[in-house]
């Protein structure tokens, strides 16, 4: 798909809002697909959410919930069967005249594997690429993943890309820290802060930063579920 050079006007972003409010799902497909130019599978479902972002794709059966806001980011994917829960908050930083300069390949965007999921109330820092695994869940309240921060032997702001492998959980009120990355099967407990890439797969991590605590039984079922949402 092609991505826009900028995001839709804020007024169009408004008023597929407040119209959406009245025409029901359906209409809310249809406004975000012929307002906006995002690309929406018709079985897709979109609550009642602000969407500003250069291109959304949204594959069969996936869901972004009510009240969650998603500016500044240049491209937004969720694939089959992932879900964004509500009250969420997605944002990054498009091109800048002063932040970022020397990293060319800086991608403010976010990709949702197929049956991943983000439950309500977390933020999510797109400043760069930020990708949550197939089957993986961001669980609980108040996690924060961010791809940007202070560099302070450079005086500059910088970033570094986020990724959650897959079959991964995470607890609730987690720090993710820019340039991680969670190998496959990695459950990481509530409270904890991570930083790195860690060769363990299939391990808990807990603590500050975290580390890993023990080692999960490969057959645990969550690693194997063919549906992503828990009952």
């Amino acid at each position: 798909m092609k991505v826009r050079n900028q995001p839709p006007a804020a007024w169009r972003c408004i008023m597929a809002l407040l119209l959406g409010l009245i025409w029901g799902a359906r209409g809310r497909r249809f406004l975000f697909r012929k307002l906006l130019g995002y690309q929406i599978h018709p079985t897709a479902f979109i609550g009642h959410s602000f969407v500003r972002v250069m291109s959304l794709e949204m594959g069969p059966r996936s869901k972004l919930g009510h009240l969650t806001i998603i500016r500044n980011v240049r491209r937004v994917v969720l694939e089959e069967q992932s879900r964004i829960g509500t009250f969420n908050w997605i944002f990054g930083m498009l091109e800048s005249d002063k932040h970022f300069l020397e990293e060319s390949e800086r991608a403010p965007e976010f990709i949702m594997k197929p049956h991943s999921s983000i439950t309500s109330r977390h933020i999510v820092d797109c400043t760069d690429s930020v990708q949550i695994g197939a089957f993986s869940t961001v669980a609980g309240f108040n996690t924060q993943i961010l791809t940007h921060g202070i560099d302070v032997t450079n005086s500059r702001q910088s970033s570094a890309p986020v990724r959650i492998g897959d079959h991964c959980l995470l607890g609730t009120n987690c720090i993710i820290l820019k340039g991680s990355v969670l190998p496959n099967r990695t459950i990481l407990a509530a409270g904890s802060v991570f930083r790195g890439a860690p060769a363990e797969e299939g391990a808990l991590f807990s603590g500050l930063p975290a580390t890993a605590v023990r080692t999960l039984p490969h057959e645990s079922r969550y690693f194997s579920r063919a549906i992503g949402p828990i009952d």
